[in-house]
């Protein structure tokens, strides 16, 4: 049985233990099951999948790092929901807010760094959006 961490800056948002874990990583899914190797990965905003016996849980997170090492695998993100907590009106109005702050920083001139938070944050919703609507 595998240990799953997720935590973000504010809190740990999941502890629980399960069959398999199948994270969102830069060169596609990764699937972690028990006695896999030592790794430290990049995570993308993305789906995260949490297999028990009992079924599948879907969680959305932002970009971060994984390690996976024995049999726990700690993920750190900026930010992580469960897919079951996710309201799509909201998520498309903060959507179509950070695309609006996103053009307006870009006529300004705004400095490349908020531009980049602002990019990011909208990745993180588009993966919720996505996650959200694969699991209707």
């Amino acid at each position: 049985m595998l240990t799953l961490e997720i935590i973000t800056p504010d809190e740990k948002v999941l502890s629980t233990e399960a069959t398999q874990v199948v994270l969102p990583t830069e060169s596609g899914e990764a699937g972690i099951l028990t006695g896999h190797i030592p790794m430290v990965t990049k995570i993308v905003a993305g789906e995260l999948k949490v297999i028990k016996d009992s079924g599948t849980e879907f969680i959305a997170v932002d970009h971060g790092f994984a390690k996976v090492l024995g049999n726990t695998i700690s993920v750190l993100t900026e930010a992580a929901v469960d897919v079951q907590e996710i309201d799509l009106n909201e998520v498309e109005s903060a959507q179509a807010r950070a695309v609006e702050a996103l053009q307006k920083a870009e006529a300004e001139g705004v400095d490349y760094d908020q531009l980049e938070q602002i990019e990011k944050n909208i990745q993180f919703l588009i993966a919720q959006k996505l996650a959200k609507g694969r699991r209707r």
